[in-house]
């Protein structure tokens, strides 16, 4: 009777092995095929690698683009920030001109 309850014990514990080791391997394809799908979506998808790519080349274009927009628009500023200072030169040295000929 006692070997019967030990091959009983014993066949209960192998079952319940299998069991969990069933259990993970189904958890472990279902992971694989996750990851697998991923990968491949990443590198074929719509939104994949490829089409990543040529949107940072154009987002590299446009940001030298606008970079150089900058550079363009900071010069024409000073350009602009002289001729106005000249202008109020010109215009203190004329004011006080005006202001030395009280007769005319």
């Amino acid at each position: 009777m006692a070997t019967t309850e030990d091959e009983l014990a014993k066949k209960q514990v192998q079952e319940a092995v299998w069991t969990w080791a069933g259990r993970a391997i189904v958890v472990a394809v279902v992971f694989g095929f996750g990851f697998f799908a991923a990968w491949l979506m990443w590198g074929v998808g719509e939104r994949g690698a490829p089409a990543l790519r040529v949107a940072k080349e154009n987002l590299d274009a446009q940001l030298l683009d606008f970079k150089n927009r900058r550079v363009d628009i900071e010069g024409k500023l000073t350009v602009c920030q002289g001729r106005l200072d000249e202008c109020n030169r010109s215009l203190a040295a004329k004011s006080a001109a005006a202001a030395q000929q009280p007769g005319q």
